[in-house]
């Protein structure tokens, strides 16, 4: 009987963090050195960046495998994609093996990650390790608190009428995925005085780079930037 069938596989989802390889979490390290396949999403931003920062990590052993995720307007485009990288990952697990599936910052944030989620067989073992938001490491960086007492935060990824409505209510609002509205949001702040703004682009890495001016956004925005805004007219009163 081959005894491999009878093993039960695991899929590991692994946030690694920001950029920096330091703040990967230990339990983290572990299951990429146990690894026998690592998925990456395939996207020229996303799959080198990760390959990096697990660089050291990586046994010998471990095929490494770029899944597309493919970002098109047709969602049945996106959600047969992603059937069919989990039914991959399915098939390798029914096999015993031990799977990663890397993600940048956090794998329930904004995550491709979750998406496959959906698509894996529940009897299968799933164990998803956290990362370092972003943001969380920007306000670190930046010795920022990003929020007190009974402040508010608030997280967005697009600019709408609810983005407008959270910029003008919440204390701090963290901008995510900021190279898709960036004119949207330039409009908006130009016309406001009362708020501190900070954009980190390539954060914890060595061609990290820090901007404290709206005029940032007026020009092509990297793909990893974040921005945090800090409402000063909410603060004030703020003990």
């Amino acid at each position: 009987m081959n005894s491999t069938i009878n093993k039960k596989g695991t899929l590991y989802g692994i946030g690694i963090g920001p950029g920096d390889p330091e703040l990967l979490t230990l339990k983290a390290a572990k299951a990429i050195e146990n690894a026998d396949i690592i998925y990456v999403p395939k996207s020229r931003e996303q799959q080198s960046t990760a390959l990096n920062i697990v660089a050291n990590f990586i046994p010998e052993k471990a095929s490494i495998i770029h899944l597309e995720f493919p970002m098109s307007h047709d969602i049945n485009v996106r959600i047969n994609a992603r059937k069919e990288n989990a039914k991959q990952i399915n098939n390798e697990l029914n096999l015993g093996k031990q799977l990663v599936f890397l993600t940048l910052g956090d794998p329930m944030l904004y995550s491709t990650y979750s998406y496959i989620l959906e698509y894996i067989h529940p009897s299968h073992n799933i164990q998803t390790i956290p990362g370092i938001y972003s943001f969380s490491a920007i306000s670190s960086i930046m010795s920022m608190p990003l929020v007190k007492g009974d402040e508010k935060l608030a997280v967005i990824c697009t600019y709408d009428n609810t983005s407008q409505q959270l910029l003008n209510s919440v204390d701090t609002v963290v901008c995510m995925k900021v190279s898709g509205y960036c004119n949207e949001l330039y409009s908006y702040l130009k016309n406001r005085g009362d708020y501190n703004f900070t954009m980190i682009t390539d954060a914890g890495k060595a061609d990290q780079k820090i901007y404290n001016s709206i005029e940032v956004l007026t020009e092509a925005i990297p793909y990893f930037s974040t921005i945090i805004i800090q409402n000063k007219k909410l603060n004030i009163c703020q003990q």
